[in-house]
């Protein structure tokens, strides 16, 4: 059984200040009330042994949560669950028998991957969600809850986290080690990043709905309005590059540090790929056909675990030539080439063309739109805009481009149309004249 012993405290020669000690066995935690007194004051005034009551009260009911919720026994988190207490009012002691949420999340990663309902993208992507809850319940002290004691309170104050994660990087350097690809947050999260994260959650909690684990997933104890807003994503006006922007790109030369971002980035706009199956293209995807025209096949890695069906595109001149050039050599002149790096050199590139068209974005900080150079705010996905826009500015239906399937707003797979039908349509978007190869 614990004991509390009021005390005195404070720095020397400072006043002094009411501090209570919890002792129970092996563990002592200390609180101070910062209350400027006398412990013998309280004696006389039942005003301040009320107030003492009140923190020796937060300090049981702390320290009862603690063991409940398996937390981490030191006297941060003690310190910090006693301040809960007293800023809510009380605390909900909640008994668990269960896994660790943790562990049950990580399981579920692996499960979604294993069986086919994430591919390898999307599931580098869950492990970093991952590590990001880890890093959460480390901080406060919660690495010992279930999933059943994880309710919609905890789940705004993950929110909260994920915003300002930046906040807690100097305070907890052990939890955000240098190298490796990961890099910890600089600034405050965006809006559609933090609900990314929110979805991640969401659907790992459907699931232990679905399995009977737990009756109601705290996304549910929220009410309709609060959910509409946590979940609320904020997208900007689609922008991308118009024909004569792709062709300063094209015709402007650029020193040899650009130059591999350059034929990406072209390349990626004459294919309309993702970035992700970009840097996974060899020459054994490139061949020609019947009729002397070169193209490249693919199955898209997004859908590759449920649809086997290849995409065929057509090469126009431009792009023909970059990978006669260069043999796909930019996808493995680096192997620490990732997509971040890549943004950056588009940026760089996008500028030293002269890319400065302003384009509209809402800025959450100020809460109103602003207007930013392009190349400022490109990144990989200006490509695949660029080559959808630059198809339908010549009144190709998405469908005929074989970029849509109906009733499908994800852009995935070409439809049946022949491969001389499409090599005439990208020729007529781009602007390029029709040619023919003998072979590679």
């Amino acid at each position: 059984m614990e004991t509390i012993t009021m005390c005195s405290g404070g720095a020397q020669g400072a006043a002094p200040v009411i501090v209570f000690r919890l002792d129970d066995g092996g563990q002592t935690f200390y609180h101070s009330t910062g209350i400027q007194a006398l412990p013998q004051e309280a004696e006389k005034d039942n005003a301040l042994r009320d107030k003492l009551e009140t923190h020796k009260l937060a300090m049981c009911k702390a320290y009862t949560l603690m063991q409940l919720r398996r937390m981490d026994m030191n006297d941060r988190i003690f310190e910090m669950q006693v301040g809960r207490v007293l800023s809510q009012g009380g605390a909900q002691v909640v008994n668990s028998r269960h896994e660790p949420l943790f562990g049950r999340y990580m399981r579920y990663v692996e499960e979604v991957h294993k069986v086919g309902v994430v591919g390898e993208s999307r599931y580098a992507q869950l492990l970093c969600k991952a590590r990001k809850l880890w890093r959460f319940l480390v901080i406060n002290g919660l690495t010992g809850l279930s999933a059943r004691e994880f309710d919609a309170s905890l789940l705004l104050e993950y929110r909260q986290f994920v915003y300002d994660e930046y906040k807690y990087v100097p305070l907890y350097p052990q939890l955000y080690p240098k190298g490796g690809g990961r890099r910890a947050p600089k600034k405050r999260c965006k809006n559609n990043t933090v609900v990314s994260d929110l979805l991640a959650l969401k659907a790992f909690f459907s699931e232990l709905e679905d399995t009977g684990e737990i009756r109601r997933s705290p996304f549910r104890k929220l009410s309709g309005e609060k959910r509409r807003s946590v979940m609320h994503v904020e997208y900007d006006e689609p922008f991308y590059l118009r024909a004569d922007e792709f062709r300063q790109i094209l015709s402007c030369p650029v020193p040899a540090d650009l130059q591999g971002a350059k034929d990406m980035f072209v390349l990626n706009c004459a294919l309309g790929c993702r970035i992700g199956d970009l840097k996974k293209l060899s020459m054994e995807k490139v061949a020609v056909s019947e009729e002397g025209i070169p193209y490249v096949h693919y199955i898209p890695s997004k859908t590759a675990r449920v649809s086997k069906r290849e995409v065929m595109t057509p090469l126009i001149k431009p792009a023909y030539e970059i990978i006669r050039r260069t043999h796909f050599g930019f996808n493995g002149h680096n192997p620490n080439y990732e997509k971040q790096l890549y943004n950056k050199a588009l940026r760089r590139l996008l500028k030293f063309c002269g890319i400065d068209r302003p384009v509209c974005l809402y800025d959450p900080e100020v809460g109103d739109t602003v207007y930013r150079p392009l190349y400022e705010v490109a990144s990989s996905k200006l490509a695949r805009k660029t080559h959808v826009d630059m198809l339908n500015k010549v009144q190709i239906n998405y469908y005929a481009a074989g970029l849509h399937r109906e009733g499908s707003k994800a852009v995935f797979r070409y439809t049946s149309l022949e491969l001389a039908d499409r090599f005439a349509l990208l020729n007529a978007a781009f602007g390029e004249e029709g040619y023919k190869v003998e072979g590679l």
